[in-house]
């Protein structure tokens, strides 16, 4: 299904995490923001959010083990821009953009097509 930006989005994140099924990250604090999310470190040392479904943690809490493959890339976003949006999770959508880049985008940045067509036909009924 095709969305629209409506809010541009800019990574802050310019090496994001990834990891596959069976590694061992190390865990960290849950985003507040985004609840779903924890931080994460790889076994090169880097650090990102990851969705908690994607992770077995350990007895301890300290470590998790990877459920299956995963990448951080953000998708920057501008104003207008159409995506298709592949799938959701924890307020976040893995789109594809027109030139087929891939990647996370906030969820409150988008807006479905057919809802914008929707409350288009509902303002031209009231004569909006």
């Amino acid at each position: 299904m095709p969305w629209i930006v409506h809010t541009a989005h800019a990574s802050n994140y310019p090496n994001p995490i990834s990891f596959q099924v069976g590694e061992r990250v190390e865990v960290g604090i849950q985003d507040d923001e985004f609840p779903g999310w924890i931080r994460v470190t790889t076994h090169d040392g880097n650090q990102g959010w990851a969705p908690i479904q994607y992770l077995r943690m350990d007895y301890a809490g300290k470590t998790g083990i990877a459920l299956q493959d995963y990448s951080a890339r953000e998708l920057n976003t501008r104003i207008g821009e159409q995506l298709i949006l592949l799938y959701e999770l924890n307020d976040w959508g893995w789109a594809e953009n027109e030139h087929k880049e891939t990647g996370w985008v906030p969820l409150n940045t988008i807006q479905s097509i057919d809802d914008i067509d929707q409350l288009n036909k509902i303002g031209n009924e009231r004569g909006e």
